[in-house]
């Protein structure tokens, strides 16, 4: 009857531990270090949003006028601690906190327009396509 005793107890120290350990493991990542200054867009795969996220990069020609990390955070659980870690930085409460998300010259922007906007002020690209620009026919009539 002692055995089973001591053995109980061993074991709940065991399990107690591992619980403590497991949790102290997983604070440090995610808090843990300081974040990198670069300009990082968090995207989900299979997010419509960031799909068309990536279309209006692609048809802005912004991609190669801005420098940027893209992160992936619906199957990477690192980035998605990364990206709550810098939206807590930024105040935005855990309920508004979704993706696309782009972090800019230490501010936060969530949501398709605000990320888009923030992506065409970083290449200094107007909202109107090379197709849509005044021609100098235009001008002079």
């Amino acid at each position: 009857m002692k055995n089973t005793e001591v053995l109980i107890g061993v074991c709940l120290v065991v399990l107690i531990g591992a619980i403590v350990a497991w949790g102290m493991y997983d604070r440090n990542e995610s808090d843990g270090g300081p974040l990198s200054e670069d300009m990082t867009l968090y995207w989900g795969d299979g997010c419509p949003h960031c799909e068309n996220v990536e279309k209006f990069l692609e048809e802005k020609q912004v991609v190669g006028k801005v420098d940027f990390i893209r992160k992936e955070v619906w199957k990477d659980r690192a980035n998605a601690r990364e990206m709550e870690r810098r939206a807590r930085n930024c105040g935005i409460p855990a309920k508004d906190i979704g993706v696309p998300f782009l972090f800019s010259d230490g501010q936060c922007f969530v949501g398709e327009p605000n990320v888009e906007n923030e992506f065409l002020r970083k290449a200094n690209v107007s909202e109107r396509t090379a197709d849509q620009m005044p021609t100098e026919d235009d001008e002079n009539k």
